[in-house]
């Protein structure tokens, strides 16, 4: 992979179905591009995929998007491509921690706005967000990036205000205290389930 090379930000969505992944990689590799970083999901039989990758520097965004979208049917992928600039960098505050914050409460219209308005007038960054309806509750689970500023338990109080207000429960748990209690607790119910 040697010569200069461009990076880009690449997005497909579309309807699941088997070997979608296998797919948009194969467009990308036929241009020789190389994949760093992706994060995948499917959200009610759509799935969506967004990832970086690099490629020899002639090739240009419509490239990337026809290659990969010569890959499924006609109209199948939508498709955004943009070049990253070099200095592209989430402005993170140079001291800070990751936490998960989980929440359950009844659905309503304005749930997920109040919740990342709040975190966003706090100036605490969103990294990934996952909400799911079990009949008429919502469950949600970010991982948030707090700056060193707030004090954690004065946090935890104001998400019990807001709680109060919106009728949801908050948890906020640092990110190694959530991986620890729920490796353990994944490990215990497999150990459990092979006693059987």
């Amino acid at each position: 992979m040697g010569g200069e090379r461009r990076a880009f930000i690449i997005t497909v969505m579309g309807r699941d179905r088997l070997g979608v992944i296998a797919d948009v990689t194969r467009g990308v590799l036929a241009l020789e591009g190389h994949i760093h970083e992706l994060s995948q999901t499917v959200l009610q039989g759509f799935f969506t995929v967004i990832f970086d990758a690099d490629f020899p520097a002639p090739v240009a965004a419509e490239e990337i998007r026809q290659a990969i979208a010569r890959q499924g049917k006609p109209e199948e992928f939508c498709i955004g491509v943009q070049e990253k600039p070099p200095d592209l960098r989430w402005a993170l505050p140079p001291s800070f921690g990751r936490f998960i914050l989980t929440a359950q409460g009844p659905s309503h219209p304005d749930l997920i706005h109040r919740i990342a308005s709040y975190l966003s007038d706090k100036g605490i960054n969103i990294e990934d967000f996952y909400a799911q309806p079990r009949g008429e509750q919502t469950a949600l689970i970010l991982q948030v990036y707090i700056p060193d500023i707030w004090d954690i338990q004065q946090l935890q109080l104001e998400l019990e205000e807001l709680g109060g207000e919106i009728g949801v429960r908050f948890h906020l748990q640092h990110e190694n205290i959530f991986r620890v209690t729920s490796e353990i607790a994944a490990v215990r119910r497999l150990a459990l389930w092979r006693g059987k």
